[in-house]
């Protein structure tokens, strides 16, 4: 993920830092939250604290393991840079073994886990959970991250099996609520029914590239999909029955897929071909389309009349009678 820095004054924060510090933070309240009333929680409070500085330092220094001669040429860069990804993993790696090797021989190798998981699955539910919010593009990985993370940390925290579940089910609600939110009160923000749908241009499965207003003068059925959604896969047929049948000079599909949430670009071209989809697919690699159209909800379908006017939004499968209404309605 790229995420802007924050500029308040003259002074630029780095918005990644930022979160790694709070998600440090969140891992020390949830090994608070599990010491409560007991006699060694100060000790392995302060280990938690150190826990944070230490992940930092990390972090930051792993980019002396992956761009040694970088670092020799210019020192600076690690006031600005880290190791990336790869750092996050060693940090964490190093952080986690020395809260586990920190406890073991005062409270055995079990007690010792559990302080260290409690810790980093704290951290890792509020680190995924703030990049959530912030990045506009964010993949099922992240989600997939959050959900291990947040279940950690239910199991980790509650006084049972039972008590982990009922937390677990709130989460869940709470969680599924909360995106519904924040998806209604996005929806439509860039986008609105009636206005001129806004232009771009990607590149196809061919690396050819095409824009939306080469279209102009026929209705376009505008899909926005992932090969990962299975109601996107239930869909798909749908859609190429759709094309085969009705496409043409009047009517037709342009399929943007979020390649930026696909594991591999290439999986797109090999769904496709497994699928025999016919319809023209181009690839959003950076995410621009999706935030300028507001989809947050895969599928979702866009209806542009012949003028490039959006007359209609669906959000979830639309099938082949639905499709085939909807176009005929914006003739």
């Amino acid at each position: 993920m790229v995420l802007p820095n924050l500029q308040i004054g003259t002074f630029v924060l780095n918005m990644e830092l930022l979160i790694y510090l709070i998600a440090g933070i969140v891992g020390v309240l949830s090994v608070r939250y599990r010491e409560r009333g007991r006699l060694e929680r100060e000790r392995r409070m302060s280990g938690a604290w150190n826990a944070v500085f230490i992940w930092i330092i990390v972090w930051k220094a792993s980019l002396i393991l992956f761009d040694f001669q970088g670092v020799i040429r210019h020192p600076q860069s690690l006031l600005f840079f880290s190791g990336g990804i790869r750092g996050v993993w060693l940090a964490s790696i190093v952080v986690l073994a020395y809260l586990f090797l920190r406890e073991v021989r005062r409270a055995g190798s079990r007690e010792a886990m559990m302080n260290a998981v409690t810790w980093g699955a704290g951290m890792a539910a509020a680190a995924f959970l703030l990049f959530l919010l912030l990045d506009d593009a964010a993949g099922i990985a992240d989600y997939a991250g959050l959900s291990v993370a947040v279940t950690l940390l239910a199991f980790m925290l509650s006084p049972s099996l039972k008590a982990a579940v009922r937390s677990l089910a709130t989460a869940l609600i709470i969680g599924m609520i909360g995106f519904t939110i924040l998806n209604y009160s996005s929806s439509g923000k860039n986008v609105q029914l009636d206005q001129a749908a806004p232009d771009f241009e990607l590149t196809d499965l061919d690396g050819n590239a095409v824009r939306l207003s080469n279209y102009r003068g026929s209705t376009v059925v505008l899909n926005f999909w992932a090969t990962w959604c299975r109601v996107c896969q239930a869909e798909m047929p749908h859609m190429e029955k759709f094309y085969r049948e009705q496409g043409g000079e009047d009517v037709t599909i342009l399929s943007v897929n979020a390649t930026r949430q696909e594991r591999n670009a290439n999986l797109v071209g090999e769904y496709a071909d497994k699928e025999g989809l016919t319809f023209p697919i181009v690839l959003d690699k950076s995410g621009e389309v999706l935030k300028e159209y507001s989809v947050t909800a895969y599928p979702t379908t866009y209806i542009i009349d012949s003028s490039g006017m959006i007359r209609e939004r669906y959000l979830g499968a639309i099938s082949y009678e639905g499709i085939k209404k909807t176009a005929k309605l914006t003739d």
